[in-house]
């Protein structure tokens, strides 16, 4: 209740002070669903399964994969980053389209599921996991036919972690492909700097049975913010950076020409269209623009994914929970709190994208969530509201299977994977 005691405190206040506060009351920003999500709602209502469900605008998905794959370009590798976008005919789909077979993931029983969906897939770790983890992995590869010794590349970010490494793939007889996690400016971990390659090349080469060299990842959202360019400074710090670990890189042996050099993600691909440094660019939310990606870069990308949830109880009047003076002030000074609704479900990491003009809720509940609006909004019990989630990786998660559509139509539901495994 911390959310309902802070807007009532605020609206007590304001209300308090009489005149001077109907000076700064909200403008009636109110309005019925515009034609896209009142089609949305016919169709749902005609269609859909009667819960909230996590919706994927298949028109926009495609448009979204041909603007990335078009950034990326044809010299380089378009890497789909799975957590971002966790199903599997969802990546399939995507991969088709962008016409790769590289992937970067984040979680182990991910990568089991990719291993089984997807034989032939080259798989990037986008994180250094515990070797623990890595075990599991094996272990649970069983008779896949993923040959991981040529598919997947074991993100490294310390001298340590290989040395784990290396017992684990000794112990198992298996051979592991290594990338070397860097610092390019994000300061979360890696190496950081140049010069750190070196030894740990050394101990590769040193095991070629059990460890092979495969390349370079440098993560660099830092820049997400700007409306960064190649010539700007801080899009040539970045890439000086990087350029100092494959110099190094190749200073010690290693051929440059096989390595995988991974960089950007969604927010910054689009950076790097005419740069040579990295030929590997990952990029996955961008595929279904959730609001956390509406950045520069991703200007031309479309929102393609909703969360829509049926409306249960309506009323023409402002509730608020044990205060019946407040519930009739609250109404005169903000017109968007004139009528209530309550929708199935809520709390998500998700914004209200229609109706508009929804202010911030009296309270929170992942149950039965209030939503008030202005009288300008007149939907009625089973009709639906739309949010937009704020990210794609966890609430995509959250609802089942996801719902694609096309058009007027709603296309067969594409289960999501399991966070354990």
């Amino acid at each position: 209740m911390k959310r309902r005691s802070l807007v009532l405190g605020g609206a007590g206040a304001a209300l308090a002070a009489g005149g001077a506060a109907m000076l700064w009351r909200p403008n009636d920003m109110g309005a019925p669903h515009n034609a896209y999500f009142s089609k949305l709602n016919i169709l749902l209502k005609r269609d859909g399964p009667g819960r909230p469900v996590m919706l994927l605008d298949m028109d926009r998905v495609n448009t979204n994969i041909d603007q990335i794959a078009g950034s990326v370009g044809i010299k380089k590798t378009y890497r789909v980053v799975v957590k971002s976008l966790p199903s599997v005919p969802l990546l399939e789909h995507v991969m088709q389209r962008a016409k790769t077979n590289s992937l970067m993931v984040f979680h182990q029983p991910f990568l089991n599921a990719i291993a089984d969906a997807f034989p032939h897939s080259d798989a990037l770790i986008g994180k250094p996991m515990p070797v623990s983890a890595v075990n599991t992995f094996y272990r649970k590869l069983g008779n896949s036919k993923y040959d991981a010794a040529s598919q997947v590349q074991w993100l490294i970010d310390t001298p340590e972690r290989l040395n784990q490494y290396q017992s684990l793939a000794k112990q198992l007889g298996v051979k592991m492909r290594i990338n070397f996690e860097i610092d390019v400016g994000l300061h979360r971990g890696g190496l950081p700097e140049p010069e750190a390659v070196r030894p740990l090349l050394n101990i590769i080469k040193e095991d070629p049975e059990h460890l092979q060299f495969t390349g370079l990842m440098g993560y660099e959202p830092h820049l997400s913010g700007l409306q960064a360019a190649l010539g700007d400074p801080s899009v040539k710090q970045v890439l000086g950076v990087y350029k100092g670990f494959i110099d190094q890189a190749k200073s010690a042996g290693a051929d440059i020409d096989k390595l995988t050099l991974n960089g950007a993600g969604s927010h910054t691909l689009g950076i790097y269209h005419r740069d040579n440094t990295m030929n590997d660019l990952s990029a996955g939310s961008g595929v279904v623009k959730p609001t956390d990606f509406d950045t520069y870069h991703l200007t031309d990308n479309l929102p393609a994914i909703f969360i829509a949830t049926p409306i249960l109880k309506r009323y023409d009047e402002l509730k608020v929970p044990g205060d019946l003076a407040l519930a009739k002030l609250l109404p005169l000074w903000n017109p968007n709190m004139r009528r209530l609704y309550y929708i199935y479900g809520g709390y998500w990491k998700a914004q209200m994208v229609s109706p508009p003009g929804v202010p911030d809720p009296i309270y929170q509940s992942t149950n039965q969530s209030p939503v008030s609006t202005s009288a300008a909004v007149d939907l009625k019990v089973d009709d639906y509201m739309f949010l937009r989630p704020t990210q794609s990786e966890h609430v995509m998660l959250q609802f089942g299977d996801l719902l694609p559509f096309r058009g007027d139509q709603l296309l067969d539901p594409w289960p999501v994977f399991h966070q354990t495994g």
